[in-house]
């Protein structure tokens, strides 16, 4: 699996999918997300009991998406946020229960997919933050609802309106975690978490699992077509805005983002 930006390793009834894009702090970026989607559909072949999701190396789990291919579509012709969205989607699906590994910070599109998996155990120290108000994004409505189910709507807003990271202790407060453990056992942690659920009956975890799903997802089922166009045209605008463009260039000049709201 030389070269490949999502890793497999299986241990035991744990399979552990790496996300690896050390250089850059883990960062999605269209090649990850396809491998992370098909990986995802290999889990639910193969009958996986519990799928952990982790970053390589010990500093991030992920920096979120690539800016250096945030003007560009994919293979698909999906935006970032679309092909996030679509990853997210797969990683959802998964019948087996999920496990988030924040073996470090996570940002943007990585925070959304340990967001969309069941649990989540933070190493100590690390910061989880959302920065698309930073970007000029505006976040797709199944992301945004999936910090809803979460952290409810004040903090939600919050993550989302100020843009401010938090630390993992303050995401374990709020909910956004759910487990903390020192750095130097963390993995450990996470894995014996993972080899408890593994360990279950996969049929009754894996039914409570779609069930809870379904009674979460009553909330988008109540979206009208037209606001479901309303949504998507947002996003649109906002991706293809003079403020997305400034916020890319910006970052690649070091300065502070001067937006027009244009």
């Amino acid at each position: 699996m030389t070269g490949r930006r999502v890793r497999t390793e299986d241990r035991g009834l744990v399979r552990v999918l790496v996300v690896d894009n050390v250089a850059k702090r883990n960062a999605l970026d269209f090649r990850a997300l396809d491998e992370l989607e098909e990986a995802c559909g290999a889990a639910a072949r193969d009958r996986v009991r519990c799928l952990l999701l982790r970053g390589a190396g010990e500093d991030a789990f992920s920096s979120g998406f690539d800016l250096a291919e945030m003007g560009r579509t994919s293979r698909a012709g999906l935006r970032p946020d679309e092909a996030v969205e679509r990853a997210a989607d797969a990683l959802s699906a998964v019948p087996c229960p999920t496990v988030a590994f924040l073996n470090g910070s996570a940002f943007g599109g990585g925070l959304e997919l340990a967001a969309t998996c069941d649990l989540r155990v933070a190493r100590e120290g690390a910061l989880l933050g959302l920065p698309p108000a930073k970007l000029g994004v505006v976040y797709p409505e199944g992301g945004i609802g999936r910090f809803l189910g979460l952290v409810g709507a004040a903090r939600t807003r919050e993550l989302f309106l100020v843009g401010r990271p938090v630390d993992a202790a303050t995401a374990l407060a709020w909910g956004l975690v759910n487990r903390l453990a020192p750095a130097a056992g963390a993995e450990a942690v996470a894995l014996a978490l993972a080899d408890e659920i593994a360990g279950n009956a996969p049929l009754a975890v894996q039914g409570m699992k779609r069930i809870l799903q379904l009674l979460e997802g009553t909330h988008e089922r109540g979206l009208s077509e037209r606001e479901r166009e309303e949504i998507a045209g947002l996003r649109r605008r906002a991706f293809e805005s003079a403020d997305m463009r400034e916020a890319r260039q910006a970052r690649a000049e070091r300065r502070p983002p001067r937006f027009r709201g244009e």
